[in-house]
């Protein structure tokens, strides 16, 4: 059976499972291995890059948001802004308005400064989540590049209801050998490309 869609993926974990008891959980294994994913998964199918308009010091982080890459001014030229941590922000924040240098991420993104003048454009690269599998959403960009990652990763949610299964070790093995292959095999995928990856300046 192909691991290509919500439904098959679901029948899998069943047929490993071998419990019929556990069938109507199989929905509940899924969630928890895609919370799972969230933490541990940042590929390049998840960049994701949006537009928005800066009109005070605070910007609505983007949807399905997970992890900054980078922002910039749409000026011309194009202003590259500094990421900081909430700490370094408390030193840098100031109360006059100005075109931002720094930014830092927080349930909002701060800017160091209120723009100036007009709003500002601002472009977003991000990682975004990937959308969750039901019924409606049958597949998505981590289930086509790791179907593993979704098999084992809801096979050992499954771990509090099987117990001691000596089954659940292995699980938790593949799934990890699955997340490495696929973080490595990103970044090799990146090798060569700092060009293409350059926000600064012409984007891909």
């Amino acid at each position: 059976m192909a691991l290509d869609t919500y439904a098959n993926l679901k029948a899998a974990i069943i047929s490993f499972l071998d419990r019929d008891d556990l069938a109507s959980y199989a929905d509940d294994f899924i969630d928890l291995a895609e919370a799972r994913h969230k933490r541990e998964i940042l590929i390049r199918e998840m960049i994701a890059r949006s537009q928005a308009t800066l009109a005070g010091r605070f910007l609505s982080l983007p949807t399905r948001f997970n992890k900054m890459k980078t922002i910039r001014l749409l000026t011309n030229p194009v202003t590259v802004l500094t990421e900081l941590s909430l700490h370094e922000m408390n030193l840098e924040r100031d109360a006059a308005t100005g075109r931002p240098s720094f930014f830092t991420v927080h349930e909002e993104i701060e800017f160091d400064v209120p723009p100036d003048n007009s709003p500002y454009t601002v472009e977003i690269i991000y990682y975004a989540n990937f959308l969750p599998l039901d019924g409606t959403n049958t597949t998505n960009g981590l289930l086509v590049r790791a179907p593993d990652a979704y098999l084992y990763g809801a096979l050992v949610a499954s771990a509090p209801f099987l117990a001691a299964d000596e089954r659940i070790q292995t699980w938790e093995t593949l799934y990890g050998v699955a997340r490495d292959g696929l973080l490595l095999s990103d970044r090799q995928g990146r090798v060569g490309t700092s060009l293409g990856s350059r926000v600064s300046g012409a984007m891909p």
